[in-house]
């Protein structure tokens, strides 16, 4: 297989990850102003479907290593959105909770992403977006599995 018989633009892997560099500034747009960036987006999300869980649990919900998840919560804690505390049953474990504010943005956040989500998939119909989302998830599956290649 040389570049000409298999160029970028077949390329899933390469669809995939310009599709999320282009979404990255367009969702930034829409919740810098409460003082959430792209990086810490899927972690805030994740919290609004349970938090006071452990740094590790929260990794394993957005899919990235706990030290990344401890930089944006370090981010988010800086933004007053999660406090950050020792586990009163075991010492050993942090335990991260949603303050107030943090409880709230999702009442004024997720709306404007239903928005944008909305912009992004005009065009499609919605049996269309669901094969979307079909073919994405057995992408994860298959990348889970190490079967293929994404690149």
């Amino acid at each position: 297989v040389t570049h000409k018989n298999y160029p970028m633009s077949e390329s899933i892997g390469h669809l995939i990850g310009v599709t999320n560099r282009k979404l990255q500034p367009v969702l930034e747009r829409y919740v810098r102003d409460k003082g959430v960036s792209f990086g810490t987006w899927f972690f805030l999300r994740a919290l609004w479907v349970q938090d006071r869980i452990s740094p590790g649990d929260l990794s394993k919900r957005v899919i990235t290593s706990v030290p990344t998840t401890m930089a944006a919560l370090d981010n988010l804690q800086r933004s007053g959105l999660v406090s950050i505390k020792d586990d009163p049953r075991d010492g050993r474990r942090l335990i991260v909770k949603l303050t107030a504010k943090g409880k709230k943005l999702e009442g004024v956040l997720l709306p404007r992403l239903a928005e944008l989500n909305k912009t992004l998939l005009r065009g499609l119909k919605a049996r269309e977006v669901a094969e979307l989302r079909r073919m994405l998830r057995v992408i994860q599956t298959n990348a889970d599995h190490g079967n293929g290649y994404a690149a």
